[in-house]
C-alpha cells in the first residue's frame, strides 16, 4: 500500500533546507516583483514572437529525424499494448505489475518533461494518434457535416475532461495504482477515442485527446520548434514559443486544472487535510477527497479569472484571461518538475526493472528484474532545492511571458496596470506553492 502511495504522489515534504517554508515562499514572491519592476524599467517594445521564428535546422539533420520518428512511433505504440495488456492480465499488484510505474512515472511525468526539452514530437508518436491515422484512411471522403458541428460547439473543452479525470485517479481515487483499473482506463479511454473518431471524425477526436493537447502546449516551451508553413523543425531560445499564439479558453481551462490537481495533492499532505479525511478509507476517502480536490481546482480558476477581470477593468478591454494564458505554461512546467523530481528519480528506475518483467509473471527478459532501487540517489536537499528552483523560474518565466504580452497590446502606461493582478495571482502561487512543496 505504501509503494501505491507513492506512485500516486510524487511529492513529500523537505524540511533540511537552510531556509524555512514561508522564507522561501517569500524569498520568491520578492524575486518576482523585482522581476516585475526590471522588466517594466528595461522591456519597452515586444521582442518573443520575433525570437520565436528561430533558425531553421539543415536539411540533413531534419533528414535524420525521419527514420528516428518512426521507430520512435513503433516503440512508443508497441509500449502502450504492453502496459494495457499489463494492467488488464498481468498480475494485479503494484509492487509486481509495469502498468502503475510506466503510467504515472514514465507517461505523466516523463513525456510533458521531454516535450519541454525536444518539441512537440508526441503527435508523432502517440498511439492514439496512430490509431486516428488509422481511421483517416478509413473516413477518407466522409468528414461530415457532424463533426464540424460538434468541433464548433465544444471548441476543444472535451480535452479538459480525460486530464481531469486521470488527476482524480492519481490522487483521489482509493484503487488508484491498481493495474487493473489502469488497464481497463487505458482501453477505455482509447475505444471511446476511437468511437469518437469513426462517428464525428479524427478532427473532434484529436481536439478531445487532453493529453496530446497539454502536451502540445507545453512542447510551446522548448527550444525546438516547427516553421508554421512547411513544418520543418527550427531552433530557438526556449520559451518563446509560448508567446506566438493566445490560447483558447478550453486550453487556459485545462491548464488551471492541471494547476489545481498539482496544489490540491499539496493541500492533501497539511495537518489541516489530515484532519478533515480522518477516519475515511475506501470509498469515503474518495468522496471527501473529490470533494477537495474540485474545491482547490475552483479555487485556483477563480483567482485566475478573477484577476483577468480585475485586468480587463483596469485597461477598459476584455479577453486577459486568454491573452495572458500562455503565461501558465512555465508555471505549468515548473510546479511539474517540483512536484515530480523526486518520484523520476527514485520511482523511475523501477521502470528497468518492471520492463524485464511486464506481467509479473516471474521473467527476467533483460537481466533487470533482480534489481534494487538505489533510494540514495538523490538527496532531500536536493529534492527541496530543485522544488525551490522549478518553482521559482516557473513563476519568472510567467511574468517574463506577460509582460511582453503587454506591451504588445497597449502603450506602456497600461500595459503595467494590466499586469498588477496577475503579478498577484502569481505571487500568492508562489509563496503558497513553496509552502507547500517544501513545507
Amino acid at each position: 500500500m505504501t509503494h501505491a502511495l507513492m506512485l500516486a504522489h510524487g511529492v513529500g515534504g523537505r524540511t533540511d533546507l537552510p531556509l524555512s517554508a514561508w522564507q522561501a515562499g517569500w524569498s520568491a514572491a520578492a524575486a518576482l516583483l523585482v522581476s516585475f519592476a526590471v522588466l517594466g524599467l528595461a522591456w519597452h517594445r515586444p521582442r518573443l514572437r520575433e525570437l520565436a521564428v528561430g533558425r531553421v535546422v539543415g536539411s540533413g539533420l531534419a533528414s535524420i529525424g525521419a527514420p528516428v520518428g518512426v521507430a520512435a512511433r513503433w516503440i512508443v505504440g508497441f509500449g502502450a499494448v504492453v502496459v494495457v495488456t499489463a494492467g488488464l492480465i498481468g498480475v494485479d499488484d503494484v509492487a509486481a505489475n509495469l502498468a502503475p510505474v510506466a503510467v504515472y512515472v514514465a507517461f505523466w511525468v516523463a513525456v510533458p518533461l521531454i516535450v519541454v526539452l525536444i518539441g512537440p514530437w508526441w503527435s508523432s508518436v502517440s498511439p492514439w494518434e496512430a490509431a486516428f491515422r488509422f481511421v483517416d484512411r478509413l473516413r477518407v471522403g466522409r468528414e461530415g457535416r457532424t463533426g464540424v458541428l460538434l468541433v464548433g460547439r465544444y471548441d476543444g473543452w472535451l480535452a479538459v475532461a480525460p486530464v481531469a479525470a486521470f488527476l482524480w485517479l492519481e490522487l483521489v481515487y482509493h484503487d488508484g495504482a491498481r493495474p487493473r483499473v489502469l488497464g481497463w482506463a487505458g482501453l477505455g479511454y482509447t475505444v471511446a477515442l476511437v468511437g469518437m473518431a469513426l462517428r464525428w471524425g479524427t478532427g473532434v477526436a484529436r481536439r478531445s485527446e487532453g493529453f496530446g493537447v497539454l502536451f502540445g502546449l507545453l512542447a510551446r516551451l522548448s527550444p525546438i520548434g516547427r516553421e508554421p508553413e512547411t513544418g520543418r523543425p527550427v531552433i530557438r531560445l526556449p520559451l518563446v514559443g509560448a508567446a506566438v499564439d493566445d490560447l483558447r479558453p478550453s486550453e487556459v481551462a485545462l491548464l488551471l486544472v492541471v494547476l489545481g490537481g498539482t496544489a490540491f495533492d499539496g493541500v492533501s499532505r497539511t495537518r489541516f487535510w489530515g484532519d478533515v479525511s480522518a477516519g475515511h478509507t475506501g470509498w469515503g476517502a474518495t468522496a471527501v477527497g473529490t470533494v477537495g480536490l474540485v474545491w482547490v481546482v475552483v479555487v485556483v480558476a477563480v483567482a485566475w479569472q478573477a484577476a483577468a477581470r480585475l485586468g480587463d477593468h483596469l485597461t477598459g478591454g476584455s479577453g486577459s484571461s486568454t491573452r495572458f494564458g500562455h503565461s501558465l505554461l512555465p508555471i505549468v512546467i515548473g510546479y511539474h518538475v517540483a512536484h515530480y523530481f523526486s518520484l523520476l528519480v527514485l520511482e523511475g528506475q523501477q521502470l528497468g526493472i518492471r520492463a524485464s518483467d511486464p506481467y509479473g509473471r516471474g521473467w527476467d527478459l533483460f537481466g533487470t528484474a533482480g534489481d534494487a532501487v538505489d533510494w540514495t540517489r538523490v538527496s532531500p536537499a536536493t529534492v527541496g532545492w530543485v522544488q525551490l528552483g522549478a518553482i521559482v523560474v516557473g513563476h519568472l518565466g510567467g511574468v517574463l511571458l506577460a509582460h511582453d504580452r503587454s506591451i504588445e497590446s497597449w502603450r506602456p502606461s497600461i500595459a503595467l496596470r494590466s499586469q498588477y493582478p496577475l503579478l498577484m495571482v502569481m505571487v500568492v502561487y508562489t509563496v503558497l506553492g513553496l509552502v507547500l512543496m517544501t513545507g
